[in-house]
């Protein structure tokens, strides 16, 4: 009677143990396996974006936690989906982890076959845990689950100098169709591809034809491609107002005490951006390990607080203080909002509208 009785207790002591805690357990041990097969490998190669401090950030920020050496390349997207294609088409497989905005992993990398799913990669319990990340999930730029998605914030698209123009003078877009404005506005190039071609299309959805017509062809605004130019011409007064311009850019003006500001219009739902946000595994990786150890350790709090803060980017993730981030970036309780990195919206609701945009102004 010793033996069954001796045995039912210790099979009453495993159900005691709550399944969470077991979890965790597994978790914990999945991590500890993954960051000793990394640091076998000893090193990953990291596609990011094309500034000192993301590198800086990402790459010294991975190393020192990991002790793991990281070969940053920074093309920047479109010209890293013709590198990876011909490197491919040679049978070179050289990259692990890619670090884009939203077309090239969506519209380039997956299409061709060149990813693997991110989604059970991702082991690490601050990481997969949903009560951390907005809206109660991880955030994945396709149904697939495929690329992970870490940023989201509002995009300032209107911007002005305020010894010309006050914020409050132009409260709408269709503010900006008042004759007195005619001759006066900086537009980006509609012609330019990019991020531009997603506010052309959002006018066009939101808006219709007319007001595309009056917005880019009565008011004979004034177009720009390059977004450093167009951001000094503002500071200095060239022009009042700036439509979809970068406000990176004019920030740095504005830090050095040049009189602009950004304005955020009312009359259509704002527009939520995401930078270079979307993290994609690469398959046949050469350091499939650290790779994977990578998007851990940039999705977990350490990760995402270094990352946004190089960036200035707002994170998904809702356990940290963005204190980076300005409040007019931030979402607002019961503002409406336009994703315009929504997968439905690149991969067909965007080219349908620019279509119709480009074929109303001739482009």
């Amino acid at each position: 009677m010793k033996k069954p009785a001796a045995a039912l207790a210790a099979l009453l002591l495993v159900l005691l143990v709550p399944v969470s805690s077991t979890r965790a357990a597994d978790s914990n041990d999945a991590m500890t396996a993954l960051i000793a097969a990394a640091k076998a490998e000893g090193a990953v190669v990291v596609d990011g974006p094309p500034s000192d401090a993301d590198r800086i950030a990402l790459a010294d920020g991975f190393q020192a936690k990991y002790g793991i050496s990281v070969s940053y390349i920074s093309s920047g997207s479109g010209p890293s989906g013709a590198r990876v294609r011909a490197e491919r088409a040679a049978g070179k497989y050289l990259l692990d982890v890619f670090i884009s905005g939203s077309d090239t992993p969506i519209l380039t990398f997956l299409p061709s076959g060149w990813l693997d799913r991110i989604e059970p990669a991702l082991i690490e319990p601050d990481v997969v845990n949903p009560k951390d990340w907005k809206d109660g999930h991880l955030w994945y730029a396709d149904p697939q689950h495929t690329i992970l998605r870490v940023f989201q914030y509002v995009a300032v698209e209107l911007m002005v100098n305020t010894k010309l123009v006050q914020p409050k003078e132009i409260p709408t877009w269709h503010s900006l169709l008042d004759p007195k404005w005619k001759g006066r506005l900086l537009i980006k190039d509609p012609r330019l591809p990019g991020a531009g071609q997603s506010l052309n299309s959002y006018f066009y959805i939101h808006f219709g034809p007319d007001f595309v017509r009056k917005l880019y062809i009565d008011q004979q605004p004034v177009f720009s491609g390059d977004a450093r130019q167009g951001a000094q011409w503002i500071a200095q007064g060239n022009y009042p107002i700036w439509i979809g311009g970068e406000w990176g850019q004019l920030d740095n003006f504005r830090k050095l005490g040049y009189p602009v500001a950004p304005v955020l219009p009312t009359d259509g739902p704002g527009i939520l951006t995401g930078a270079f946000g979307l993290v994609s595994l690469m398959n046949h990786a050469p350091h499939p390990n650290a790779a994977k150890l990578f998007v851990n350790w940039l999705a977990s709090p350490d990760g995402q607080i270094a990352f946004g803060r190089a960036m200035v980017a707002g994170s998904l993730r809702t356990d940290i203080k963005q204190d980076w981030m300005p409040s007019f970036e931030m979402t607002q309780p019961g503002r409406q909002y336009y994703d315009a990195y929504d997968y439905k919206f690149i991969t067909v609701d965007r080219d349908a509208a620019l279509a119709k945009f480009n074929a109303l102004l001739g482009l």
